[in-house]
């Protein structure tokens, strides 16, 4: 079963202050149980000493048998034993309230004061023995003693009282822990209720940063980042849905016209043969709109994989301008080729690109004018790029060029156009090789330029 967090939280809470509180308890604890054993020695010890005394400066030991009561309150309870034997080991003095059975415990000398170490601790009873001196120098042995009943009730209770200390400030910790859990985590709740109404038609909705904890603020961030990023993507497909339909519907409304015509009325094998001629180009334009289609989808899931290669440039421009030539005459322009140098690149891709920046700017250049293919380089970048006299681009249309299916005028189509994908192809393509495409367009002319990362020299041809 799936707990909160805030359960969670209060019960690992609970469980360290279970725990500290357990851990001072046991030092409690001890330290109790030590400083009940040391004063428990100590007045041992301090009786030996005063029997001692008593006794040494007594007239006769029938006058110290002649009262057992001072023993007795001198010993202050029922737990405390005193024994005094002669070395015939007959019993001067013997208080055992309990009547308990003593074991015998070496004495210590008589010129040797007792410690701690001296106390034997046997069937809980702590013992002490001394030798002593008695009127007219006669010889005692005295056993002090108490019982360690008391002091194992204290204890006793004690722990029961410490573990009812540990189990309640456990309950008690958990109980606080969770209700200010719950209290603190009311953001999240607050949260959760925002997320819940967003859905496909209010992904322009953002989560609000600035009254939440400081903890939460930078995974909204991150959150609102991504519902700006999933809010274009989604306005860039649905624009695309649109788009493709778009595009779809000319080439099929045209061959539906068409065949619709022929269909009506006899016609003669020339014109049957005219009709399928015209439905041929417009399957061919849904051959490569399909096939634009399949390699910007590819492109942009990684399914494309690069064989880079080091290109020679002047190379590629000649052969560029090679395939371009007849089409550049039927519009009297002229193709240079300015390109030099080196690129680290894809061959095939490279030669997509720029084929289709080429047909772009043959398609939009001034009669008469010059296509120029040129590149250059700084110390970060390579570029290659196609320059074209003609009509500037509006500034408001530099930003969606590239964009599918976006033409700046939509009745220029021709049917051999790439169908508003060209460009977007090449971003593609410049996009699998880490780099970006730009357009500049102004009263010199318009240029597109392929950015190429520079790359970086292999120790073999350093210098």
């Amino acid at each position: 079963m799936s707990k909160s967090i805030a359960w969670r939280l209060a019960l690992a809470i609970a469980l360290t202050c279970a725990l500290v509180l357990s851990v001072i308890g046991v030092f409690l604890y001890r330290s109790l149980a030590a400083e009940l054993a040391f004063r428990d020695d100590q007045a041992l010890l301090g009786r030996l000493e005063q029997m001692r005394a008593l006794l040494h400066d007594s007239d006769s030991l029938t006058a110290l048998q002649a009262r057992p009561r001072l023993y007795q309150n001198m010993l202050g309870n029922q737990d405390s034993v005193l024994v005094v034997k002669r070395q015939d080991a007959s019993q001067v003095i013997a208080i055992n309230p309990h009547r308990q059975v003593l074991p015998q415990v070496q004495p210590i000398a008589l010129d040797r004061a007792p410690a701690r170490d001296d106390i034997q601790t046997l069937d809980s009873l702590a013992l002490l023995a001394g030798m002593a001196q008695g009127p007219a120098g006669e010889s005692l042995s005295i056993t002090v003693g108490k019982r360690l009943d008391e002091r194992e009730h204290i204890l006793a209770s004690y722990r029961l009282r410490l573990y009812a200390a540990v189990i309640l400030g456990g309950l008690l910790a958990w109980g606080l822990g969770w209700l200010l859990l719950r209290r603190g985590l009311r953001p999240l709740r607050e949260l959760t209720q925002a997320m819940r109404g967003i859905n496909p038609r209010s992904l322009d909705q953002r989560m609000p940063v600035d009254n939440v904890p400081t903890e939460l603020k930078e995974p909204l961030q991150a959150l609102n980042a991504m519902l700006m990023r999933l809010e274009g993507s989604f306005e860039r497909l649905s624009q695309f849905s649109a788009d493709l339909a778009h595009e779809i519907r000319t080439p099929l409304h045209n061959l539906l016209g068409s065949n619709s015509l022929a269909l009506n009325q006899s016609r003669s094998p020339a014109e049957y043969q005219d009709v399928l001629a015209s439905n041929i180009e417009e399957y061919e334009r849904l051959n490569r709109m399909a096939e634009n289609l399949m390699f910007l989808a590819r492109a942009e899931h990684g399914q494309r994989p690069l064989n880079l290669q080091s290109l020679n440039l002047r190379e590629m421009g000649d052969e560029l301008c090679d395939y371009f030539e007849a089409l550049a005459e039927d519009r009297q322009l002229r193709l240079g080729n300015q390109l030099h140098g080196s690129l680290t690149a894809d061959l095939h891709l490279l030669q997509r690109a720029l084929s289709n920046l080429m047909a772009n700017a043959v398609r939009h250049a001034e009669a008469g004018s010059n296509v120029q293919l040129i590149s250059r380089s700084d110390p970060h970048h390579q570029w290659v790029g196609v320059h074209n006299i003609g009509p500037p681009i509006d500034p408001q249309h530099l930003d969606k060029l590239f964009d599918r299916f976006y033409r700046v005028d939509p009745s220029r189509a021709a049917p051999g156009d790439s169908g508003g994908l060209g460009l977007a192809i090449v971003r593609s393509i410049m996009q699998l090789h880490g780099g970006d495409v730009e357009v500049r367009s102004d009263a010199q002319g318009t240029v597109f330029e392929l950015r190429f990362l520079r790359q970086p020299a292999s120790p073999s041809n350093a210098c």
